[in-house]
């Protein structure tokens, strides 16, 4: 047994302690999905952890839950809930950033978070972003507003952000227009502990610290200075 699984079943004893005897079994099935994952390499510890908290989560809720499931093409849901004929899909973000990304975190961040919402919500009745109590999800305030009340401009700026970063394939405007967020999950794993907000209530705890739409034009100025400066360090 490797230090994934060792971890997976360690966890999945703690959740069914916390949650009892009626969520077992489902409990059980997901560990043992992530396991199975996991030996094909293709999810890691962390990640699917917080996804295996907030399963437990939900299902102690009345939900059924999958993880890891395929929607379109290459799009895979972190988890996929349904309770009452309607679904859920909710994206985990760790706040992680690669190499790649030293010179702009923040926005990488911005824009990673923009195209989930974009890409994922139309999949489902409702979705949901999850993350650790120790991130701050890079959550543009715009999108706190109805669809129908985000200007045009804010929406193109969006894109540009997002078009730095994902280029096969671009997202298109309309997907952008139509996103929709309807909860915030923030998960602490050495507790087993889950608090659900609504993105206003969110944006209320960490209102200094979310990308305006002045600070995402920065990013978008500050993006196109690198890619000068990556030119001129080339010649």
């Amino acid at each position: 047994m490797d230090k994934f699984e060792e971890d997976i079943r360690a966890m999945q004893k703690l959740l069914e302690l916390r949650y009892g005897f009626n969520s077992r079994n489902k409990i059980a099935a997901v560990g043992a999905k992530l396991i199975e994952l996991h030996k094909k390499n293709r999810i890691k510890i962390n990640h699917s952890i917080m996804e295996y908290v907030l399963a437990a989560y939900l299902i102690s809720r009345g939900f059924e839950v999958d993880v890891e499931y395929p929607l379109e093409g290459d799009l895979v849901a972190d988890l996929i809930a349904w309770k009452d004929g309607k679904s859920l899909i909710i994206e985990v973000e760790t706040g992680f950033t690669s190499p790649e990304n030293a010179l702009d975190p923040q926005s990488y961040l911005t824009a990673r978070i923009v195209s989930k919402i974009a890409r994922y919500s139309p999949h489902a009745d409702k979705f949901g972003l999850a993350t650790p109590a120790h991130n701050i999800l890079q959550i543009p305030g715009m999108l706190l507003k109805p669809s129908r009340h985000r200007s045009r401009e804010s929406l193109l700026l969006l894109k540009e952000l997002c078009d730095r970063y994902y280029a096969t394939p671009r997202i298109a405007l309309e997907k952008l227009s139509k996103m929709r967020l309807h909860a915030v999950y923030v998960i602490n794993v050495d507790t087993l502990e889950v608090r659900r907000l609504t993105p206003r209530k969110y944006f209320e705890k960490f209102r200094n610290l979310y990308p305006s739409r002045d600070q995402i034009k920065k990013y978008v100025r500050a993006g196109l200075r690198r890619r000068e400066a990556y030119e001129h360090a080339a010649t």
